[in-house]
């Protein structure tokens, strides 16, 4: 079994208070000057973290087998990780609508959304990629990513795999990126109501290709620290592509910060408790962000403090002992079974 890496425990941490803070800052403003404003317009960038360090830790818990019976194994541990508690999350939320969601369904939500939020495929949907789940997009950008992943390893793991897969990222994102920008925004746009057109910019934001950056950099933070290589020209290419727009010069400083925190092997004892809980707090802050947005003339700080704090306590005492803890432990135990037949190696 991988040992929990205190490191990235504590990224984790660092990203789930920045999109704490950033929906926090949604709702209230601040007596501190400047935190209002960098709360709004950086704290999201912790979603890309913990897609970086999504990169970062698949990598180091797939297994040095590629074949199917690891594809297999790695499926069932992500499944009963992932799906369970998000599944939990769409009813909560279906019962307890927050109003502020409804603007990603402006005619409501129907079985189409339902149901294609239970599968993971609110990716496909302008009206359905966040209208349940507060943050639920980047949930369904994670499933992708884990579909894509073993034919990523498959390659990785070749003569000169690396470099062929920081190629193809950088060559994805920033293709991707064009192609939105000048003409699928455009096209979604004009089949939707005038007052939807907002919709087109968040999906096509929101979706796989603009996002496989931040994953791209977690494996390419994996081969320097792991496994000790200097891909140069890796690095090179990823950080050409981040250089394509602002946003993405973002990502690449906020990689740059996480490969110093993983080298000088850092770590926060509250932060890393954050880490630890990251997965129910980011499912379940919206909840709190909504219930104490309601104090009239709160500030940003004292929003924070209680969303987070109430957050971690509902993780640490209800949902890890009896939810997280549980399929955490029946996936892997369904995915050290020796039961299935001998299953051929991918490549």
């Amino acid at each position: 079994m991988i040992r929990r890496n205190p490191s990235l425990d504590l990224l984790r941490g660092l990203a789930i208070a920045m999109v704490a803070l950033t929906h926090c800052s949604h709702v209230a403003k601040s007596a501190i000057p400047g935190l209002h404003h960098f709360s709004w317009y950086y704290g999201e960038l912790g979603v890309q973290l913990f897609f970086i360090v999504s990169g970062y830790t698949m990598m180091l818990t797939f297994g040095d087998k590629v074949d199917l019976s690891a594809a297999r194994s790695f499926y069932i541990r992500r499944a009963f990780r992932i799906v369970p508690l998000f599944w939990i999350a769409t009813v909560f939320y279906l019962l307890v609508q927050i109003p502020e969601n409804r603007v990603w369904a402006p005619n409501g939500i129907g079985p189409a959304e339902v149901a294609l939020t239970f599968l993971f495929l609110q990716w496909s949907s302008p009206t359905a990629f966040n209208s349940i789940v507060p943050g639920g997009w980047s949930i369904a950008v994670e499933m992708q990513f884990y579909l894509l992943f073993p034919l990523l390893i498959c390659v990785f793991r070749t003569k000169n795999g690396p470099l062929i897969c920081y190629a193809l990222i950088a060559l994805v994102n920033v293709v991707a990126q064009f192609a939105a920008d000048h003409f699928l925004m455009q096209r979604m746009a004009a089949s939707l109501p005038a007052n939807e057109v907002y919709l087109s910019e968040a999906f096509y934001f929101w979706w796989l290709p603009r996002q496989l950056i931040c994953f791209g950099f977690g494996i390419l933070l994996y081969d320097f620290i792991e496994l000790k290589n200097r891909p140069t020209i890796g690095a090179l290419l990823l950080i050409g592509a981040g250089l394509f727009s602002s946003w993405t010069s973002e990502i690449v400083v906020l990689a740059a910060a996480a490969f110093v925190i993983l080298a000088l092997n850092m770590r926060a004892a509250p932060l890393g408790l954050l880490g630890r809980h990251s997965y129910a707090i980011y499912l379940f802050h919206f909840a709190f962000v909504w219930l104490f947005g309601k104090i009239p003339s709160i500030d940003l700080v004292l929003l924070f403090a209680l969303v987070l704090g109430s957050s971690l306590a509902t993780s640490y005492f209800i949902v890890e002992p009896l939810i997280e803890r549980r399929f955490n432990r029946l996936g892997h135990q369904l995915a050290n079974s020796r039961n299935s037949p001998a299953l051929q190696p991918l490549a």
